[in-house]
C-alpha cells in the first residue's frame, strides 16, 4: 500500500484557511451524526478522485497485485536510544524510628539507583504478498547495553541493608554490569488490512497482525564487571561464562489497530499482546519445568494505545507529506519470572543463602518427608519472580516523506512503570496438598497430625522472598529516542 497512488492527479498543498474550514466542518458533521463524512477535498464530479485519503502510518500495510503496482517492498533501518532509571528499595523489619514498629513491614530502605543505557539498530523488511497482505520481518541488533547500580541518598554507606540473616553480603553498591551487545531475537509476521479506507473511503482502516519471535543470541548470564570471576556459573562458581545477550525466549505476538481519516487528521486506537515461552537453554530454561515452581514463565504483556496523526502538509506532485503522530499508551505486565533490574547483582552474589542450591523435590522417607537425592537441584541464577505492574506512556513523532521512494521518522517517548516487587517467590505451591511425602517444609505439624500447605517451591529464597526482605523497583522512568529511514520499492 503505497503512501501515494500514481493514478491520482497532481494537487498542490492546501492553504491554512482550507485546513481550518475543513477541520471545523468535519468536526460538526461527526458530532451531528451526519450520514456522510465531510472531507477536505470533496469531488465535484463522480469521476474525480477523492483526495487526502491515505491511511495512517500506524495502519499502513504494504501489498501487491494492485493495478499499476504489482509489488511493494519496504526496507527499514532505524536507531533507538533508550535510557532507564529506577530506585531500588528493600523491605525491612528493623525496629528503628521512621522505619517500622516491629509488627509493620515498611518498604522504606533505599538500596540503589538503577541506570541503563541501550542503543539498538533496527533492521526490517515489509514484503507485499497480496492485496493488503504483507510479510513483516524485524531484526533488532543491540549495539550497547550498559547497566549499573549507584548510590541512592547515601545507601552505599549502609551495607547492612544488603545482608542476609546470617550476615552474608548479597551485593555491594556501586555495582557495574559488563556492557553487552549482540542479537537477542528476530521476528517474522503477517500484517493484513481487513478494511482499507483507500479502497473504500466510507470505511475505516482495520489492520490485524501476528508475529513469531525467536531467541537466537547467546543466553544471558548474570555478571559483575568488578569481580575476579565476572560471570560465575551457578553450579561451578569458579567457572567464568560469557555475559550473553539473549533472554532465551520464543514469543507469539498479535495486534489490531483501527484508524479513520477526516481531512487532515486521522485518529486511531489499537491493542497489542505478547506471550513469551522460555527455550530449553540458558538459566531460565534450566528451572522452567521444576514441579513445585509456582511461576515458570515470563510475564504476559498487554498494551493499549490511542492517538492521532496530523497531516499539515501534503504535496502530491512531488509525493511529499509531513505527518505528526501523538500517542498515549498503557500496558499491563502479569506476574512472572524475569531478568529484573537486580538480575546481575543478585545472580553473582557469593552469599551462601543464594549460592547454595535448593532441593528440587522431596520424597517419603524415614521419619517423614526427606530430600529426593535423585531430583534436579535448583541453583539461583539471578532470575526472580516479580509482581504484576502497569505502565503508562506517551510518544510524539514526525514522519517526512521526501519522495515517492523514501521517508524518514524521528520520535521521542516516555514510559513510567508502577512500583512493584521483584523478589516475590512463595515458599510453597498449594496446588499439591495431597502429597505428604513431597511436602517437605510445607508440612506444618498440628494437634491433629499436621497441615499440608503444598510442596516446596524450589525457586523460593527466604533471604530475598520473605516479607520484610523483599526488593522493589520504584519510580521507573524510560526515555526512548529514535530515528528511522524507509526505502519503498
Amino acid at each position: 500500500m503505497r503512501a501515494f497512488c500514481n493514478a491520482l492527479p497532481l494537487v498542490a498543498p492546501r492553504t491554512v484557511t482550507t485546513f481550518v474550514v475543513a477541520s471545523v466542518v468535519a468536526t460538526l458533521s461527526v458530532g451531528l451524526g451526519a450520514s456522510s463524512v465531510a472531507r477536505a477535498d470533496e469531488p465535484v464530479a463522480a469521476s474525480e478522485p477523492r483526495l487526502l485519503s491515505e491511511t495512517a502510518e500506524v495502519t499502513s500495510v504494504v501489498d501487491a497485485f494492485d493495478k499499476d503496482d504489482p509489488f511493494d517492498l519496504h526496507l527499514t533501518v532505524g536507531f533507538t536510544q533508550s535510557w532507564k532509571t529506577a530506585n531500588i528499595r528493600r523491605e525491612t523489619q528493623l525496629f528503628q524510628p521512621g522505619l517500622t514498629t516491629g509488627n509493620f513491614v515498611a518498604r522504606t530502605e533505599n538500596v540503589a539507583k538503577f541506570s541503563q543505557s541501550m542503543s539498538v539498530l533496527n533492521v526490517g523488511a515489509d514484503v507485499g504478498i497480496y492485496k493488503d497482505l504483507a510479510l513483516v520481518v524485524r531484526l533488532p541488533i543491540i549495539l550497547s547495553d550498559a547497566r549499573s547500580l549507584g548510590d541512592l541518598d547515601g545507601s552505599s554507606n549502609n551495607p547492612q541493608r544488603l545482608q542476609d540473616p546470617s550476615g552474608g553480603q548479597l551485593f555491594k553498591v556501586p555495582f557495574n554490569s559488563p556492557t553487552r551487545s549482540g542479537i537477542d531475537w528476530f521476528s517474522v509476521g503477517l500484517g493484513y488490512a481487513i478494511l482499507n479506507q483507500q479502497r473504500d473511503f466510507t470505511k475505516p482502516t482495520w489492520v490485524v497482525g501476528v508475529e513469531g519471535r525467536f531467541g537466537i543470541g547467546p543466553s544471558l548470564h548474570a555478571c559483575n564487571n568488578d569481580a575476579a570471576v565476572q560471570c560465575p556459573d551457578p553450579v561451578v562458581p569458579t567457572a567464568n561464562r560469557d555475559p550473553g545477550i539473549s533472554r532465551g525466549m520464543n514469543a507469539i505476538g498479535a495486534h489490531t489497530v483501527f484508524s479513520k481519516r477526516y481531512g487532515y487528521v486521522e485518529p486511531y486506537t489499537g491493542f497489542w499482546f505478547l506471550a513469551e515461552f522460555a527455550q530449553n537453554r540458558g538459566d531460565f530454561g534450566a528451572t522452567s519445568d521444576l514441579k513445585g515452581a509456582l511461576v515458570n514463565h515470563p510475564p504476559l504483556q498487554g498494551s493499549y494505545a490511542m492517538g492521532i496523526e496530523v497531516i499539515p502538509y501534503e504535496h502530491r506532485e512531488q509525493f511529499q507529506r509531513l505527518i505528526g503522530d501523538f500517542r498515549v499508551t498503557g500496558s499491563y505486565h502479569s506476574p512472572g519470572r524475569e531478568y529484573s533490574e537486580l538480575f546481575d547483582a543478585l545472580g553473582t552474589s557469593q552469599a551462601s543463602s543464594l549460592r547454595n542450591p535448593n532441593p528440587g523435590s522431596y520424597m517419603a522417607g524415614p521419619g517423614g518427608s526427606i530430600v529426593d537425592p535423585n531430583a534436579q537441584k535448583a541453583y539461583f541464577s539471578g532470575i526472580t519472580d516479580q509482581q504484576a505492574y502497569g505502565s503508562v506512556g506517551a510518544t510524539a513523532s514526525a514522519t517526512w516523506q521526501a519522495g515517492e521512494y523514501i521517508k524518514f521518522q524521528a520520535g521521542l517517548g516516555l514510559v513510567f512503570n508502577q512500583s512493584h516487587l521483584v523478589t516475590t517467590a512463595d515458599a510453597c505451591n498449594p496446588d499439591f496438598k495431597d502429597q505428604l511425602g513431597a511436602a517437605g517444609p510445607c508440612h506444618k505439624i498440628g494437634p491433629v497430625g499436621g497441615d499440608i500447605t503444598g510442596i516446596p517451591n524450589p525457586n523460593h529464597r527466604p533471604t530475598i522472598d520473605l516479607p520484610g526482605r523483599r526488593f522493589s523497583v520504584d519510580d521507573t522512568m524510560i526515555v526512548n529516542l529514535w530515528v528511522t529511514g524507509v526505502v519503498m520499492f
